[in-house]
């Protein structure tokens, strides 16, 4: 796990965190904190952070947060959990646990994410398309899908 982006990104992920944590939406359980001393004061790393107890409605829920949180929330059923991945406006990707096929096919289908990873996250191979829906993103990453975005067809049809 290495730093994020840019110092300034540090700054909204640990926002989005503090904002949970303040609001009382949810607890850190690791992490959480921007370091302030030695060598990684003044850079960009961000500590892997791990919270529980995160209600739906927080916001490391609500936005994308681009940085190293995992918020961990409670669910009784796949569809709720469904749901409640569904339930921001935005949609780049979505990652599942599970070695049940049902759960993985009800999951992939029902998921509005343009990209869903089972039991892995963030591999995304050079060939595959990797772009979001909703809010997330403008067209594809990666493989013809990247190079389709630049081109703009148009059809002639000429009466002789």
């Amino acid at each position: 796990m290495g730093p994020v982006h840019t110092s300034g990104q540090r700054k909204d992920v640990h926002f989005l965190v503090q904002e949970t944590v303040n609001n009382d939406q949810g607890k850190v359980l690791s992490g959480g904190y921007i370091p302030d001393t030695g060598s990684l004061k003044e850079g960009s790393f961000y500590p892997p952070t791990i919270m529980t107890g995160v209600d739906p409605d927080a916001p490391v829920m609500k936005e994308e947060v681009f940085g190293p949180v995992l918020p961990v929330s409670a669910f009784d059923t796949v569809a709720d959990a469904i749901d409640m991945a569904n339930a921001t406006r935005f949609g780049l990707g979505a990652s599942i646990w599970t070695h049940d096929m049902r759960t993985i096919s009800q999951a992939t289908r029902e998921l509005d994410a343009g990209i869903v990873w089972v039991n892995q996250h963030l591999r995304i191979p050079p060939e595959v398309p990797f772009g979001g829906v909703k809010s997330s993103g403008l067209g594809r990453e990666n493989g013809r899908y990247a190079l389709l975005q630049y081109l703009e067809e148009k059809t002639i049809l000429i009466n002789p």
